[in-house]
């Protein structure tokens, strides 16, 4: 079981309008654990206004250094057609509160989407907006072992105060002629140059890719993050190339869709859940309803203000392993031994039966989970 541990934020930086770098050291002065390019930390938040702990995923967006850990963080903000809507609650801490000399709450490092950066296999990255942070820490660390692999990295952003780590990429792209970069700007702005700023007009075009890249083959491996629609239709062209699925790599990210955050938001107005009993006067009153967890011994009265039985359990210190925290990745699935659970949007990975997955349900009544 990973422990949370305190990290002050030494530095903070502007990578675009809406992304900034996050530079962390152990509160401590202890020495920071080595990860694999790709992985992240999960923070425990505690912004001022929340009545609980909030959690979220972050990817390390450097290769290690003993020195620090850098993560990076989009403020997430409402969609246009739903104004109404809040900002990212936690992306919206990190970019506009948070300041050097603060300390967060942090465990890990952690995740199954990395690779190894001294194999020598070609790889092609596909990046979508902040989907980038983990490709980069990928692409960084495969330069310092093995800089004469064969390299393709494509990224698409919407336009150019969307492009992120602009210094780092061409820093890149100068240094190491193995490795070929492909930038796509879905919207061209007034003195946006292409062959400086961008390489391509419009979305992430296979067809455009495959020029650059040669028919992918079965030697190549594909590391895919981004929005879910470009990761669903870039996996669905590489399938019908003919690439292997195991040599399809895809991570989701814990920020949730525009969609979900509108059922999200829904959801809230529900009445909590709650049972019913008897008083000695007859008169029913509300009753708790109990969360259980059968390896930790522990049986809890639920608490409605968390967002999931994952939330609610990381804040007992009660260990669940995940990944996306929003029903993507299906690292958190659990067997529910007893009791029922609703779960508050439609996840990508539908749970085997007799199991759930903590990250996106609440009780309905008693249960019991094998964690």
């Amino acid at each position: 079981m990973s422990a949370y541990q305190k990290y002050t934020v030494v530095r903070k930086t502007l990578e675009s309008d809406l992304v900034v770098s996050i530079y962390l050291k152990p509160l401590d002065g202890g020495v920071l654990a080595p990860y694999r390019p790709g992985q992240h930390l999960q923070f425990r938040l505690t912004i001022p206004g929340q009545g609980v702990a909030l959690f979220r995923n972050y990817s390390f967006s450097d290769v290690y250094r003993s020195s620090c850990y850098r993560v990076s963080v989009k403020k997430e903000l409402p969609p246009r057609h739903r104004p109404d809507l809040p900002a990212g609650l936690g992306s919206s801490y990190f970019f506009d509160t948070l300041r050097e000399g603060d300390v967060l709450e942090a465990k890990g490092p952690q995740g199954s989407f990395y690779l190894d950066p001294a194999a020598d296999s070609p790889v092609v990255f596909f990046a979508g907006g902040i989907g980038i942070t983990p490709l980069l820490s990928m692409v960084g660390s495969i330069a310092l072992v093995n800089p004469r692999r064969r390299v393709y990295f494509i990224y698409g952003v919407n336009e150019k105060k969307d492009h992120s780590f602009r210094g780092e990429l061409e820093q890149l792209r100068k240094a190491h002629p193995a490795f070929q970069f492909l930038i796509f700007y879905s919207v061209v702005g007034e003195g946006d140059r292409e062959g400086v700023d961008f390489d391509h007009a419009g979305f992430i075009d296979m067809e455009v890719v495959l020029k650059r890249t040669g028919d992918p083959g079965m030697d190549m491996d594909h590391y895919i993050c981004g929005p879910g629609v470009m990761m669903d239709s870039i996996k669905a062209s590489l399938l019908r190339l003919g690439v292997e699925e195991s040599r399809i790599h895809i991570e989701a990210f814990n920020a949730p869709p525009l969609e979900r955050r509108e059922e999200e938001e829904e959801a809230k107005e529900l009445k909590p859940i709650e049972r019913k009993k008897s008083t000695d006067k007859g008169k029913p009153v509300a009753a708790a309803v109990f969360v259980g967890f059968a390896r930790s011994g522990k049986r809890i009265a639920w608490d409605p203000r968390y967002p999931s039985i994952l939330a609610f359990a990381e804040d007992q210190g009660i260990d669940i392993p995940s990944g996306c925290l929003f029903g993507d990745c299906g690292t958190c699935q659990t067997k529910l031994q007893s009791g029922d659970v609703r779960y508050l949007h439609p996840t990508m990975v539908k749970p085997d039966a007799g199991t759930c997955l903590p990250c996106s349900c609440v009780p309905v009544n008693d249960v019991t989970l094998d964690a």
